[in-house]
């Protein structure tokens, strides 16, 4: 029975379709999928993939997303890669202490902190005014993660 019902499965909604396949663009499978190259990069990027390179395979699935292997040395690397044993945390979530330019003493005293460790934290950044942040927050580990006001994108 399950065999009947994949095969008319099969027949409503199709099959996926490798797109890309060991690094190289399956041409006529694109055209099965009527994607265009300007479409499979923009559905690329949306898996973090910039380059074509990168890619070891792409599965054009009936849902019409788009899944995607990038090669090996591509993927990115984990802890366990690198044998390294899971970090400690001090907090159990980030904690919001700025946000645009004001400080929330409240979950500074909830982690146990004040405005002049904050202050310290702000001056080895390089940060002059509690002013100058748009938003920071205390992290799992107990850094401190900062964000200026008035960022500008480079052209």
């Amino acid at each position: 029975m399950d065999i009947k019902l994949k095969s008319v499965r099969k027949l409503t909604t199709g099959e996926p379709i490798v797109v890309i396949k060991e690094g190289k663009i399956m041409e006529n499978s694109l055209r099965k999928t009527q994607l265009d190259i300007d479409s499979l990069n923009s559905m690329l990027r949306q898996k973090d993939v910039f380059s074509l390179k990168d890619v070891e395979f792409a599965i054009f699935e009936t849902s019409g997303k788009l899944s995607v292997m990038k090669k090996e040395n591509m993927q990115p690397v984990t802890k366990g890669d690198l044998q390294i044993s899971k970090q400690s945390k001090i907090y159990p979530s980030a904690t919001e202490v700025i946000s645009d330019g004001i400080i929330n003493t409240n979950n500074l005293t909830r982690l146990n902190l004040d405005t002049e460790w904050l202050e310290q934290q702000l001056q080895n950044a390089g940060i002059s005014s509690v002013s100058e942040v748009f938003f920071a927050e205390v992290q799992t580990d107990g850094s401190l993660y900062i964000d200026n006001k008035d960022d500008q994108l480079l052209n």
